[in-house]
């Protein structure tokens, strides 16, 4: 039986800077892989890198030649990618300085709608396009995770988000239902090559929400609570350890049980 260990294992992590990607960089470091950190040039992703004995590259994951040329820099790092984390996604928070990212449907800006989908779902692609060649290229296979949302499983209950400032935004609904897609897609396509695509799927993760939110949400949880970022880390070192290695297309949700209702 292979163990649940990925120590040594050439890690390519997208997003790394976020609330889940940085839980994410601190686990995969302990863990003993090597790895390497992707985020936007504005984020603090090579102080960061250098902080946990990393390595770190950036790019705006919505330029395909940024990250054509991105992707390429990053493999010669440790000669390829025995696994990647496609963690990037626009949310809500950045767009709060974009526009009227939380306004009602039928008013709802086409260029929040198609600037979500160029980073979550676009940006996604050209990720898994770039680096699924240089595995393909190497003839050793590997481990593509894709990360969705609970949101792109299933619809949000509109009605906790009434007394709060914020809202769930119908192109993140949109943009990580896309993911499943991709994902199933790509591990039929790849399955020759030996190259696993499976998608994580998290549930709400509590990152200093206001408590009438926080107390609506965690109502509607079996678990009765909302996820720690460590919650999601487990299924991420699962799915790039050698124990997956009959795991291919496979769509997890770690969500406290809400998908279960």
């Amino acid at each position: 039986m292979s163990h649940i260990q990925i120590k040594d294992k050439r890690i390519l992590l997208i997003g790394a800077t976020g609330v889940l990607g940085k839980c994410y960089s601190e686990t995969l470091i302990k863990e003993g892989a090597r790895l390497i950190m992707v985020d936007r040039p504005q984020s603090n992703v090579l102080e960061l890198a250098k902080e946990l004995g990393a390595k770190a590259i950036t790019m705006d994951i919505g330029d395909e030649q940024q990250v054509v040329d991105g992707i390429e820099k990053a493999a010669k790092i440790y000669g390829g990618f025995d696994g990647v984390i496609n963690n990037a996604a626009i949310t809500g928070d950045v767009l709060k300085n974009m526009g009227e990212a939380f306004a009602p449907f039928e008013e709802y800006p086409l260029d929040l709608w198609q600037k979500t989908l160029d980073i979550n779902l676009t940006g996604s692609f050209l990720i898994a396009r770039e680096a699924g060649r240089i595995m393909k290229e190497s003839g050793k296979g590997g481990s593509l995770i894709n990360v969705s949302s609970i949101y792109g499983v299933m619809g949000p209950d509109h009605r906790i988000y009434e007394d709060v400032d914020f809202a769930s935004f119908v192109g993140y609904s949109a943009s990580k239902s896309g993911i499943l897609g991709l994902t199933q897609w790509l591990a039929t396509w790849w399955a020759k090559d030996n190259i696993r695509v499976n998608c994580l799927v998290p549930g709400g993760v509590y990152n200093g929400q206001n408590e009438t939110f926080h107390q609506a949400y965690n109502n509607r949880i079996p678990l009765g609570r909302m996820a720690k970022p460590d919650d999601m880390v487990g299924m991420v070192i699962y799915l790039l350890s050698d124990a997956s290695d009959y795991c291919t297309g496979g769509i997890y949700n770690v969500d406290g049980g809400l998908g279960a209702w």
